[in-house]
């Protein structure tokens, strides 16, 4: 309780819930605290963070009236110090965020949580008047059992769905609009109960990303230059059918050559030799290849000596070079993993490496219809032979059209 004393009169304000019904063996009075001994209150650090807090904010609300010499009431006190914050509904906040989505073109993103709106919707039919304060860790619950038991949706696809959900509730509470005592995704805020998202994933043994992740990687907005580096050389890799990094940093412009296809139209492809197997490789230039190579002209480390900005040191050849290579490798996949953890990917893909951009590629080539036989040995096996023998299957305009839908 928090004791107010004006002259010779005070009131007491309720400051939590029965996680602060302490008892006298617990309360330090000399500091007006919990004692800080997790045998007697294990949540002390919360608890007196808690306190401290809703003293201050008492504090600042008696200083605020002395500077504007309000004769204050008690009633004048409360009302100030159980202000409620601003209350917004919840489905307009997500719809706003669908069209700022579609006006920046992430068609994809607002499709997704579109598509997270209506399961909503579908689950709670009256979600349309709920409030950001009506979403607590018990709605999340029966949200996912209604999505696993009666839509019969799979673990993976039950994690995107909350995982889209969370970032709206994220976004509210950075704008001053959430429920922080309400949100049911962390501690962070108090929370006693809250839902691993993380336990649906089982994505550990995998060393692919799934295709609502790689369009995540491809939309988000990545304004670190080193981050964006990274992001732009492993989709590189992936676009260009799983390439290895190596392979991608000795390419150059002659390597880019132009093929006719059976209907006469021209088709740029990029064109090298395995350096493991001396392999022929010919890969089809397609849109998303060709912004990347726009983007590694701008930012060249080597004067447009190669096509991409991996080598930094003109002059380095042999093993220094191929040291060089190998750390540039090393930091890539450093900033992989920094990438996954802001965009949120699920645990199995937080160690992210250049390694899952060839089997995001087979995985993804699979569910666009490729026939199993030419592409399951390629997939879970640490040597891009089998992916190359499954290219080399394909005629050129086959492998044209494919590697231009990938993600479509």
């Amino acid at each position: 309780m928090l004791r107010i004393t004006k002259e010779t009169h005070l009131k007491y304000f309720k400051i939590g819930d029965e996680r602060f019904n302490i008892l006298s063996k617990q309360w330090n009075s000399e500091f007006g605290l919990v004692k800080a001994d997790k045998r007697l209150n294990p949540e002390h650090e919360f608890i007196n963070d808690f306190i401290k807090q809703k003293h201050s904010a008492a504090v600042r609300i008696l200083r605020d009236f002395e500077e504007k010499g309000f004769a204050w009431t008690f009633n004048m006190f409360e009302e100030e110090y159980q202000n409620k914050p601003k209350i917004t509904k919840v489905k307009p906040f997500i719809e706003a965020r669908v069209i700022e989505l579609n006006k920046q073109g992430k068609y994809k993103s607002a499709d997704g949580l579109n598509e997270c709106l209506k399961r909503l919707e579908n689950y709670y039919p009256n979600f349309g008047k709920l409030y950001f304060q009506d979403i607590d860790y018990a709605f999340i619950e029966g949200f996912a059992l209604y999505l696993k038991n009666t839509r019969k949706n799979r673990d993976t696809t039950i994690g995107i769905v909350l995982r889209a959900f969370r970032g709206i509730l994220n976004e509210a509470i950075d704008q001053g609009v959430g429920s922080k005592e309400a949100y049911p995704f962390s501690k962070i805020y108090g929370a006693t109960k809250v839902y691993k998202i993380s336990k649906l994933e089982k994505c550990s043994n995998k060393r692919f990303i799934p295709k609502e992740y790689m369009i995540k990687l491809v939309e988000a907005e990545i304004l670190e230059y080193h981050l964006n580096w990274a992001r732009q050389m492993f989709l590189f890799s992936f676009f260009a059918s799983g390439v290895n990094f190596k392979d991608m940093a000795f390419l150059k412009e002659t390597n880019v050559e132009t093929k006719f296809l059976q209907d006469g139209k021209a088709q740029k492809f990029i064109i090298f030799n395995r350096l493991k197997t001396d392999a022929g490789i010919s890969v089809p230039l397609t849109d998303p290849l060709k912004k990347i190579l726009i983007w590694a002209k701008a930012h060249t480390t080597n004067k447009n000596e190669y096509l991409l900005p991996i080598i930094t040191n003109n002059k380095l050849t042999g093993e220094k070079l191929t040291n060089h290579i190998n750390q540039r490798r090393k930091r890539l996949n450093m900033h992989l993993r920094t990438i996954a953890g802001k965009l949120e990917f699920p645990d199995g893909l937080l160690k992210l490496s250049s390694y899952y951009a060839r089997h995001s590629y087979a995985t993804t080539m699979l569910r666009n219809g490729v026939q199993v036989e030419k592409i399951s040995e390629a997939l879970g096996h640490t040597s891009i032979k089998t992916t190359q023998i499954y290219l080399e299957s394909f005629g050129i305009d086959e492998l044209a059209k494919l590697n231009e839908n990938l993600l479509k």
